[in-house]
């Protein structure tokens, strides 16, 4: 068709008037589609960024499941530590009882005889000792030195566990 309009009007006003519309719209309709070429294009790199963003979400997801049944596991160990430690310190606790009330009878026993007829001296010796066992008492029961006899005790049935286990596989053993 263009041909046709250029044999027909080729040295014509209004030949050049009707080509340079044509020539506009064709240009129009270039800008077009290349803008309809670059919000395609545009689209497309949005969908791969929202794409990548939700992999990343997912993976997120997962390394934080990871995470709280990782602490959720650390918690129940430590639970488990604390109840194995209370029962220790409660076995501990019980003994030191036993050997405090050992002392205690000790010193009743003292005193009982010290009724049955000892002499004047001999009461005012089992005043001064009873005064120095007062004094050691004291600092025997000073909290400081109870928490080093826990631990001690701790450490000694830590050890007879030990060395219990070690008798168990020592007698498979054999």
């Amino acid at each position: 068709m263009r041909t046709i309009i250029k044999d027909k009007y080729k040295n014509d006003l209004l030949y050049i008037i009707f080509n340079s519309k044509i020539e506009k719209c064709i240009k129009r309709r270039k800008w077009w589609f290349n803008i309809a070429e670059m919000l395609t294009d545009l689209l497309n790199a949005i969908y791969n960024r929202i794409s990548q963003l939700g992999k990343s979400i997912q993976e997120l997801k997962a390394s934080l499941d990871d995470l709280n049944q990782n602490i959720e596991e650390k918690i129940t160990n430590l639970n488990e530590k604390i109840a194995e430690f209370s029962n220790e310190i409660g076995v501990t606790q019980t003994k030191h009882i036993e050997v405090l009330k050992s002392i205690g009878e000790g010193v009743k026993e003292e005193i009982e005889t010290v009724q049955n007829g000892l002499a004047l001296d001999s009461f005012e010796n089992l005043i001064s000792n009873l005064e120095k066992f007062e004094k050691l008492a004291k600092e025997i029961l000073n909290q400081d030195t109870v928490n080093l006899l826990l631990s001690e005790a701790i450490d000694s049935v830590k050890n007879l566990k030990k060395s219990l286990k070690e008798e168990e596989v020592e007698e498979e053993s054999v």
